[in-house]
C-alpha cells in the first residue's frame, strides 16, 4: 500500500498571482493574466485560492492547496493557443478531467468547470 505524501503549498493572493506572471511572463502569458484578472473580479476571488508552478496556474477550494487533490491545472500553450485544462480528484490517479480548449474559450469554459464542480458560491432560495 502507498502511502500519500500531499504536496502542499500555500495559496498566493490574486494580486501576487497576477503581479509575478505580469513581472515574469506578461508577453508569453498574456492570457492567464486575462483568467486571473477574471477571478478577481468575480465572487471566485474569496472562493478560490491559487498558486504558481512555472507557467502553470494551480486552483484549488483549499488553502494549502493540495497539487494532487481536488485541484485544477491550467495552462495555455502559446504555441498552439490552447487552454489545457486537468482536474486532479484524488492523489495516485490519473486526471478525472482533462480537456483543451480553443483560445477564445477558456474564461467561459473555466465559469463552467467551476459550476460543474459546484465551486461557485451557493446561495439560498
Amino acid at each position: 500500500m502507498r502511502t500519500y505524501h500531499p504536496r502542499l503549498s500555500e495559496a498566493k493572493t490574486w494580486d501576487y498571482i497576477e503581479k509575478r506572471y505580469i513581472a515574469n511572463w506578461q508577453d508569453v502569458h498574456e492570457r492567464l493574466v486575462e483568467l486571473i484578472r477574471h477571478i478577481k473580479s468575480s465572487d471566485y476571488k474569496d472562493r478560490l485560492y491559487g498558486s504558481t508552478s512555472m507557467d502553470k496556474l494551480v486552483i484549488s477550494i483549499y488553502n494549502p492547496i493540495d497539487y494532487d487533490k481536488e485541484v485544477l491545472h491550467i495552462t495555455f500553450d502559446t504555441w498552439t493557443r490552447k487552454w489545457n485544462f486537468k482536474y486532479f480528484a484524488m492523489p495516485f490517479q490519473k486526471p478525472q478531467f482533462v480537456r483543451t480548449y480553443d483560445e477564445e474559450q477558456g474564461i467561459e469554459k473555466f465559469d463552467n468547470f467551476i459550476k460543474m464542480l459546484k465551486w461557485q458560491k451557493i446561495t439560498s432560495l
